[in-house]
């Protein structure tokens, strides 16, 4: 009996001193939005011109996505992030003047478009802002004059060539990479570009872009004033934000941890992709993305599924096993857990900014209940797993302590 006094006296005792040392982090934790409802999300970069068989995957991927249903039936949706818009390449070398041109989605690759606008309709997919272009156009314009062997392919082949065949260092939009270290466009020059960009994205898709997310994930606090200026108060994030490039080519952080829900300088809020499935990188699977989600679910945090386009629109075989693993993924999610809701990002980012308003699909006008969240105790399991996931230090203190044990317990009789 004395022993087990002392051991809960001295649990105690460290706890107090936890909780006063790390109060504020506790605090802030505690205040975040917790999900009763889970939202899932699947995030599609680079969505725009392209070979005509773009359009035919991506009708193939949506046409699995619809055989997935939430606990309100409604479907898988893809929130597309949409490049509008490529190089005009024979143009821009035709142009004395060396500026640059560009054909915009549904001048370029209408049959794409015309796949988009269905599926929209349909309500399996929902636009997202990517990029006017996913590129820096004066730095491209400059290199195509130079002959560049950066771009050799692209000057070879202008009607066939895709902005992924560039180097990594070329395909930011918001800064100029043509040189390391890459330099941030003015603030003129990004004033331009995204008024730009949401103009024509509107006239495209018939409703402004409420959320984005900056080509390779390159933006800076100029970028996010012009986009809260142009009606963008949702951001999609890796966890992070890169404002530029260093001489290496190594991505330079400005802020280092961005969590789902916070706020950017511009009052905008930050949404997070937690759960790769990449597997055309090689590292990114089926079972590696579900314990993703299964981490994100135990928190009560969205389920945001990065997947780019080019898991689908390379070699047929590529795009069977990405399709046949997406598939698996999402039957898996379907079938472990339970309250799952299947949102874009706009739709997440609204819930995020209002309380208990409809989800509402802008593009086609569906509407559905908004997500129910946990308060009270029913937070307290996916707050002490959120502790847990995210500080190393703190979990170390609690084995070191023993703490370990009556938290442990804590949080499965919570849950």
């Amino acid at each position: 009996m004395m022993i087990y006094l002392f051991m809960c006296s001295a649990w105690l005792l460290t706890l107090a001193v936890v909780c006063a040392w790390k109060y504020p982090l506790f605090k802030r934790t505690w205040q975040e939005l917790y999900f009763a409802d889970t939202p899932v999300l699947i995030e599609s970069d680079d969505w725009g011109p392209g070979e005509e068989l773009h359009a035919q995957r991506l009708l193939e991927l949506l046409a699995c996505l619809e055989t997935h249903k939430d606990s309100v039936a409604r479907s898988a949706v893809l929130t597309a992030d949409i490049v509008l818009s490529v190089p005009d390449i024979e143009k821009i070398m035709a142009d004395p003047a060396k500026a640059y041109h560009r054909k915009v989605l549904n001048e370029g690759s209408p049959g794409i478009y015309q796949a988009m606008l269905r599926s929209i309709k349909q309500g399996v997919l929902v636009p997202q802002l990517h990029g006017l272009e996913h590129l820096n156009g004066q730095g491209f314009a400059k290199l195509c004059q130079q002959h560049d062997s950066r771009i050799m392919t692209a000057l070879a082949l202008p009607q066939q060539w895709d902005w992924e065949s560039l180097d990594s260092p070329l395909q930011g939009h918001y800064v100029d990479g043509s040189c390391l270290p890459t330099q941030a466009i003015s603030s003129e020059q990004a004033q331009t570009l995204i008024a730009l960009a949401t103009q024509t994205f509107t006239e495209l898709f018939g409703f402004a872009s409420f959320s984005t997310v900056a080509p390779c994930y390159l933006w800076n606090s100029t970028i996010e004033q012009h986009w809260k200026n142009h009606g963008i108060s949702v951001i999609q994030t890796a966890g992070y934000r890169c404002d530029a490039r260093d001489k290496h080519g190594a991505y330079h952080q400005d802020r280092y941890l961005l969590r789902a829900g916070d706020l950017s300088e511009s009052a905008q809020v930050y949404l997070v992709r937690n759960v790769m499935y990449e597997p055309v990188d090689g590292n990114n699977n089926a079972k590696t993305a579900y314990q993703e989600a299964l981490r994100a679910y135990a928190q009560a945090l969205p389920i945001s599924i990065s997947t780019h386009r080019y898991n689908y629109t390379r070699s047929e075989d590529e795009f069977v096993s990405s399709l046949q693993g997406l598939d698996q993924l999402l039957t898996a999610i379907g079938s472990s857990l339970s309250r799952l809701r299947f949102v874009s990002s706009p739709e997440l980012g609204q819930q995020y900014l209002m309380d208990d308003t409809d989800i509402v699909n802008n593009f086609n006008g569906r509407q559905w209940m908004p997500l129910k969240r946990l308060s009270g105790l029913k937070k307290l399991a996916p707050f002490l797993r959120r502790l847990y996931y995210r500080h190393p230090k703190l979990v170390l203190l609690a084995y070191i302590s023993g703490l370990i044990l009556p938290v442990s317990l804590l949080c499965r009789y919570s849950r």
